[in-house]
């Protein structure tokens, strides 16, 4: 089979429904989607991986998906081709990737193991540079930057993080923070724009 055929079948794959309830049936749909992923272009997966359905990404990314990782329904990768053509997004061993989560590709994103996305959460790689008057904003030059999200990181719900961010080892992001800045390693941070609240001991 070829890689666009088994990332097509893939996609087919992910409109089964997902029904945690018929345990036999949902571990056999998972180990099909899975199969189906490794053989695709481009991506790389380690064992006992589980995708739910509606798992969406373009074809050339590059991805690479670490073992015992779990990513829920309707999680869409995206990239502008055109700005980062040699960008991977890469998720740890044991890390979670719950629903609703955006991951912008664009400059590269790296999640470390053990880690936990929130659902909806947002990760943009890439903005456009609006600050001048005479561009009009459909026409900025694009600005782009990678993100890192180190291991045992917990980033809750509704959580946005903006391009070129480095959140450290053992992070927290509080619900709806707006991260624009790096968050240091074992640090609580909240709010918009996220600031420090407090530590893991």
């Amino acid at each position: 089979m070829s890689g666009r055929l088994a990332r097509q079948s893939a996609r087919l794959a992910g409109q089964l429904p997902d029904l945690p309830q018929l345990g036999a049936y949902q571990r056999a749909v998972w180990a099909l989607r899975a199969a189906l992923l490794r053989r695709a272009t481009g991506v790389t997966l380690g064992s006992n991986v589980r995708v739910d359905g509606r798992f969406y990404y373009p074809e050339g990314l590059d991805l690479q998906i670490g073992a015992h990782v779990r990513i829920k329904r309707d999680v869409r990768a995206g990239w502008e081709r055109e700005h980062g053509p040699d960008v991977a997004l890469v998720v740890g061993a044991g890390t979670e990737v719950l629903a609703h989560a955006r991951l912008d590709c664009t400059g590269g994103i790296r999640i470390g193991m053990g880690s936990h996305i929130g659902r909806a959460c947002a990760i943009y790689t890439h903005r456009h540079a609006v600050q001048r008057r005479d561009v009009p904003v459909l026409e900025a030059p694009i600005d782009i930057a990678p993100v890192e999200i180190g291991d045992d990181v917990m980033i809750y719900s509704d959580v946005v993080v903006l391009p070129g961010i480095t959140i450290g080892d053992g992070a927290v992001v509080a619900v709806r923070s707006v991260v624009t800045a790096d968050v240091a390693p074992y640090a609580i941070v909240a709010g918009t724009p996220a600031k420090q609240t407090g530590q893991r001991d």
